[in-house]
């Protein structure tokens, strides 16, 4: 009796010692709730320290109209399912157009809106998470490849987003080269449609309109100046000079209003035109009521003097523009210093033209004063020896006509 005492004794002790040890190596359960915790905790903040960079890398103009955009690859969308478990997920729009979301599916959703998209995610999340709250946000907008070409600096392509504009595109290809013809800007699409704005409306006015959204693929082409239609060259004191197309029987005034080049800070009050092959210069005086029925021709160059305190030298020299006034100075000084060219005329060819009492004096002699335009001509004689070129060579070519014709 007494050894069977001991061995239940024996029996119970060796079967508690067995089940400590198997306890002991059992995962204390808070402990591992609380790694799971922290853990997942890390991941979320991870996930939203990437959001938020990604966020500040993208400007805006105004909030995205979930009906007016539309998704493509590369596209990343939060889907948050919302209930006693929380399960978020960043996942990108794929090249071919898909979302993937796990324990849900694969959704099509290129060339879809936003709206679209959102309602798409919501009724495939509720067929898997009844009773679930689902929410879906666009938290990274794609890049897109877009190219420009023709009167840009950097013609090439270039990297924009789905709310980048024409605008942002030509400032990154350098800006627009003086013989830019804006009024007739076009937009290539790969669906084959093609758009023409006038970008200069959006320069002038701000018109919007005129400055649309780019999207993946488009070609900007940004025509030459059509001379056969009517154009001016503006010289001075401008921010964009260059070569501008007028209209049919455009007044001076309305062209300077209509391209914002009337600058009321420098208190402009005339304007130099050189106009026809003698490139004649005619002063107009825009304070004077007349001015207003001074109507462009194509190919007038008009030169808006830089300010009422330089003299500007303009024609035949190598280095035409404003110089700073010096009292003594005759109209033979400012000449020197813009350089005459071999094509230039005499002293006395020399015409000034006075930015007071609208007139003007011949001579190199003549006294300059603060805001007077100088003129220098092409001498007379070069002008002859290119006609009489011209005339040698049409004569000649008469000549071989008739030999042939014989």
């Amino acid at each position: 009796m007494r050894w069977s005492l001991v061995s239940l004794i024996l029996l119970l002790f060796g079967v508690w010692n067995g089940l400590f040890a198997q306890e002991l190596k059992k995962p204390v359960p808070n402990l591992q709730k609380q790694e799971l915790q922290e853990a997942k905790r890390e991941a979320v903040q991870a996930q939203n320290r990437e959001l938020e960079r990604k966020l500040l890398e993208q400007a805006f103009e105004r909030q995205i109209d979930p009906a007016e955009y539309i998704v493509g690859p590369g596209d990343v969308f939060a889907v948050v399912i919302w209930g006693e478990i929380q399960e978020e997920f960043q996942i990108p729009v794929t090249p071919e157009g898909n979302l993937i979301i796990p324990t849900v599916g694969v959704l099509k959703v290129a060339d879809r809106s936003l709206a679209e998209v959102k309602e798409l995610v919501l009724q495939a999340a509720l067929r898997k998470y009844k009773n679930k709250q689902i929410s879906t946000h666009l938290i990274s907008m794609r890049r897109l490849r877009v190219h420009v070409t023709g009167e840009v600096a950097n013609p090439g392509t270039y990297v924009a987003t789905p709310v980048d504009r024409v605008s942002d595109l030509i400032y990154r290809a350098g800006g627009l080269e003086p013989f830019a013809y804006t009024q007739a800007v076009v937009i290539k699409h790969l669906s084959g449609k093609a758009d023409t704005v006038d970008f200069s409306a959006f320069q002038v006015n701000g018109d919007l309109s005129q400055n649309p959204f780019v999207a993946g693929g488009d070609v900007i082409l940004v025509p030459t100046v059509d001379y056969s239609r009517g154009v001016v060259k503006v010289e001075g004191k401008v921010e964009r000079p260059g070569m501008y197309p007028i209209k049919k029987g455009e007044r001076l005034v309305r062209f300077l209003s209509r391209y914002k080049l009337l600058d009321v800070e420098q208190g402009l009050q005339r304007v130099v035109v050189l106009r026809g092959e003698e490139q004649q210069p005619v002063l107009v005086n825009l304070t004077d009521e007349r001015s207003r029925d001074f109507t462009l021709q194509s190919g007038d160059r008009l030169i808006l003097p830089a300010d009422r305190y330089s003299v500007y030298v303009v024609g035949a020299v190598r280095n035409p523009g404003p110089y700073a006034y010096v009292g003594n100075f005759l109209a033979r000084d400012y000449v020197g210093l813009a350089g005459p060219t071999e094509l230039a005329g005499s002293l006395n060819s020399v015409k000034v033209y006075h930015a007071k009492g609208n007139t003007h004096d011949r001579g190199g002699d003549v006294q300059v004063a603060p805001g007077d335009v100088i003129v220098v001509p092409v001498r007379a004689s070069r002008r002859l020896v290119e006609y009489v070129q011209i005339l040698s060579q049409v004569i000649t070519m008469v000549f071989a006509y008739l030999a042939i014709r014989r």
